[in-house]
């Protein structure tokens, strides 16, 4: 198989920006999603680790606030996470004392995790810092941009689903 010449056009889709040339990547939408997340991502963590805290915990932490009491599996789900990583996850912070775990009464099964009193104060606090973030990040846009962009990115994320 012959390789492309280094000046050779690459093949152009009908939504890419034709501007780009060769640098198709720069307006594949899913790489600049990806580009944009990760540097929201990296900034908030920079933040967090200052006040000792890790992304995957917060995450957890924030669906425990968001939705109470919940078995591991719907926390993997709702932090979209695997079910071993939260399990990890569960561990370390019940040793920090932030959550606590108990045995469903229904299913002896399934575990309970609920974040304790210290756990709401820490998450509060981090979810604050995470609504300053994402209003820096936002700043620059008007209120009906950023009600745009949240609906584009729900017709994405609907037409994701149905052409699975």
């Amino acid at each position: 198989m012959s390789q492309p010449k280094k000046n050779e056009a690459m093949p152009q889709s009908k939504d890419c920006d034709p501007r780009l040339g060769n640098n198709w990547l720069e307006g594949y939408v899913p790489y600049q999603l990806y580009r944009l997340t990760n540097r929201l991502d990296r900034r908030l963590q920079t933040r967090l680790r200052k006040l000792g805290i890790k992304p995957s915990p917060w995450r957890v932490m924030t669906v425990l606030r968001s939705h109470g009491t919940l078995a591991i599996g719907g926390i993997a789900e709702h932090s979209l996470m695997e079910q071993p990583t939260v399990s990890r996850v569960i561990v370390q912070l019940e040793a920090d004392g932030l959550i606590e775990r108990e045995i469903s009464a229904e299913d002896s099964r399934i575990t309970l995790v609920t974040l304790t009193p210290e756990g709401v104060e820490k998450i509060d606090t981090i979810v604050a810092i995470a609504h300053r973030h994402q209003e820096e990040a936002l700043s620059e846009l008007s209120s009906d941009e950023i009600a745009q962009f949240r609906a584009i990115v729900a017709r994405i994320e609907q037409n994701i689903d149905f052409n699975q």
